[in-house]
């Protein structure tokens, strides 16, 4: 019975987030039903903390986009998606992590647990080292060729946006720590330092993947590297990744591996 009324309360409480999030326009409406999905789960299935964690997540992400707009920072023309987020890409950045919450729902196993805590992190420090890179007054550079790209590319990095992400996982680590901390249990100042750098090494995983197997055309008019099939009216050559592979699935590659090695890793040096 107690299982029931806090799964409603997560059905409830997701419903509400979601719709603000979409009035505000940070969600589309397929994105603000996966959010409501798993929000229920998370609740339902999770420590009263776990919330909190994919809270800041889709909450920071939210406001990092409304200051952009505030400050009349224009959309990126070279990214396939726009700000709001839809289901894909909610699934492709949360889906490993709600999976690894469930197992150590079911098998009580805290490495399950971390691997959710490293998996939300890493998303974190890739949504913030991509929202907050693009603001960088220097162009990001190919990750192995330091070549210069358009803002907001998926492979390129610039010093603000290396700060942003791991300023990012610190802030989900650190919400994990204090949550730990106000439930009165130990937490290994070893675990957390592992757990952030695995969050933020999923950022530089993330532009690895982008830099070298995402789908990448070239506008025949401007000739600007970009994710977008058409670009000024006109179709784009691809010229370079897999054709199949798309940001999304570049996010949830990204966000398996971490879950995994996290995994691996804390049950073998913290079990």
């Amino acid at each position: 019975m107690v299982f029931f009324y806090q799964f409603m309360l997560g059905l409830f409480a997701s419903t509400f987030v979601a719709a603000a999030a979409f009035i505000f326009q940070w969600l589309t409406i397929s994105g603000a039903l996966a959010a409501i999905l798993c929000g229920t789960l998370v609740i339902g299935f999770g420590p009263w903390y776990s919330i909190f964690l994919i809270g800041f997540f889709f909450a920071s992400s939210g406001i990092i986009g409304l200051l952009k707009k505030m400050r009349s920072q224009p959309e990126s023309a070279v990214l396939a998606k726009g700000a709001r987020r839809d289901a894909k890409q909610v699934f492709a950045n949360i889906a490993p992590s709600i999976f690894a919450l469930l197992l150590a729902f079911w098998t009580k196993e805290p490495l399950f647990l971390w691997g959710f805590v490293a998996g939300v992190a890493s998303c974190t420090a890739d949504t913030w080292g991509s929202e907050i890179g693009v603001l960088s007054p220097s162009a990001p550079r190919h990750l192995l060729t330091g070549k210069k790209l358009p803002p907001g590319l998926s492979g390129g990095v610039s010093w603000l946006g290396t700060a942003a992400s791991l300023a990012g996982s610190l802030a989900i680590t650190g919400l994990f720590a204090t949550a730990l901390w106000l439930n009165g249990k130990p937490f290994s100042f070893d675990l957390w330092l592992t757990l952030t750098v695995l969050g933020f090494c999923g950022s530089l995983l993330d532009s690895l993947l982008g830099a070298t197997i995402q789908v990448r055309y070239q506008c025949p008019v401007c000739h600007q590297y970009t994710e977008k099939k058409v670009h000024h009216d006109v179709a784009t050559k691809q010229v370079g990744g897999l054709s199949f592979v798309t940001n999304e699935g570049v996010n949830l590659l990204t966000s398996i591996v971490i879950v995994i090695v996290s995994v691996l890793l804390t049950g073998s040096f913290f079990k």
